[in-house]
């Protein structure tokens, strides 16, 4: 799960970064990426529709307004969590606008990290997640079993409904799909979601759904370590959706 602070104070974006990596080792094993910027433009040079699970605007930027800047982020990304970080209620009703999800009132503490993250279900954000293909089409990231690439067409095997096509570059799937975390391409024009898988053999990927899955040689080994930490992480955890 994928995480961006915004805001222009380096200090307080510091001290929160450090609290959510405490809060997160206390309550799970999973691993977080936390990206901060010290400005909205500085966060939307790097941003794109569905990379982020979870936003934490300031209000105030220096010239810019964090209300602005979630309105922006809703013109494509209708799931993201944004929260505000906040002095005051003042722009309390300017939020409803955004559908925000909570706010963060300062000073910041490690209960009120605690209450925020609690807020955000970072569970059910991850089993909702979708991400939106080249000609418009979203996709729920976990509905997909596996992705093939031939005669430059993918093809989404899904694990409810049918199979979905489009033609477009191998490694336009890849950057749509690298931010889950739970996707890996085990071979050439193949990528694959651990969550779908029900065992490795020495050179296979034994799905689900019953396909058989191979695994390119040289890449037996980081394919093994990568699904064995994927296991750890999710130990006891998945429930089906």
């Amino acid at each position: 799960m994928n995480i961006a602070l915004v805001d222009d104070d380096r200090e307080l974006l510091e001290k929160l970064r450090v609290l959510m990596i405490q809060q997160f080792a206390e309550v799970s094993d999973r691993l977080y990426n936390i990206d901060t910027f010290e400005s909205a433009e500085e966060f939307f040079a790097d941003w794109s529709a569905g990379k982020y699970g979870l936003i934490v605007l300031d209000i105030y930027m220096g010239d810019a307004n964090g209300i602005t800047a979630a309105e922006r982020i809703r013109e494509t990304d209708s799931d993201v969590r944004i929260a505000f970080c906040t002095s005051s209620n003042e722009f309390a009703t300017e939020t409803y606008g955004v559908n925000a999800s909570d706010y963060l009132q300062k000073p910041i503490t490690a209960e009120k990290v605690a209450r925020l993250l609690q807020k955000a279900n970072f569970e059910k954000i991850e089993k909702e997640r979708a991400v939106q293909l080249p000609d418009g089409t979203y996709l729920r990231c976990r509905n997909i079993i596996y992705v093939e690439y031939c005669n430059h067409k993918l093809t989404f095997y899904l694990k409810y409904g049918e199979p979905y096509g489009i033609y477009c570059s191998f490694s336009k799937a890849e950057s749509l799909l690298a931010p889950c975390g739970y996707f890996f391409s085990p071979t050439k024009g193949l990528i694959i979601n651990f969550y779908e898988v029900a065992k490795i053999t020495e050179d296979t990927f034994i799905m689900k759904e019953g396909s058989a899955l191979p695994i390119a040689r040289r890449k037996v080994k980081e394919a093994k370590a990568l699904y064995k930490t994927f296991q750890f992480e999710t130990l006891s955890r998945e429930v089906d959706f």
